[in-house]
This record gives C-alpha cells, structure tokens and sequence, in this order.
C-alpha cells in the first residue's frame, strides 16, 4: 500500500506534541516541555513543505505540453501514462519526468 504524501513527519510530529503535553500534566518542567513542542512544529512544518513540493511538481507536470513530433500528444500527461519512449525520461521503470527534447 502506498501513499502519495509521507505521514511519518506528521505522526512524528504529533507524538512529540502529546509527550510535550503530558510532560506539563505530570508537572516535569516548561522548559523541557517547549522543547517538545518546538520539536513537533518543526516536524509538522517538514510535513506541510513536502505536500507543497510534490504537489507543485505535480501540477507542472500536467501543465507541460508536448511538442514531440513522434507521438503528437497534446499533453505531457498523456505521454506520462502511455510512458512514450520518444519523450519520457525513465529509470528502472519509473517514470522520472517528460522532455519536449526528442534527440535525447
């Protein structure tokens, strides 16, 4: 099963922000505790950054157009799904991007 987002930064995150939450119940100290605290809003702001980043790597990547003469798709999407040898830039099978240069 697998995600399109990476979830360990954010469950990371919440678990340091619960340890810092119990560390001011049990009345172990503030200073300790906002360390904690200052852990997990790193964390979460890693996590809000790398949904940002692939979702603008996504979104470029439907926005190209393919000029290719060979396939003579309208979309570089299009040629992702198809993986058109022409144009698509692979590695071991994995689609790695789209280049409108066909004389790789």
């Amino acid at each position: 099963m697998s995600s399109k987002y990476p979830f360990w930064p954010f469950y990371s995150g919440l678990g340091f922000a619960l340890f810092g939450i119990i560390l001011i119940v049990l009345k172990s100290g503030i200073k300790l505790s906002f360390i904690f605290f200052i852990i997990a809003l790193f964390l979460l702001v890693i996590w809000a950054y790398m949904i940002i980043s692939i979702d603008i790597k996504k979104n470029k990547r439907k926005s190209q157009v393919c000029i290719c003469v060979i396939c003579n798709h309208e979309q570089s999407e299009i040629c992702i799904e198809e993986k058109c040898p022409c144009c698509v830039n692979m590695k071991n099978n994995v689609v790695i991007g789209h280049s409108n240069n066909y004389l790789q």
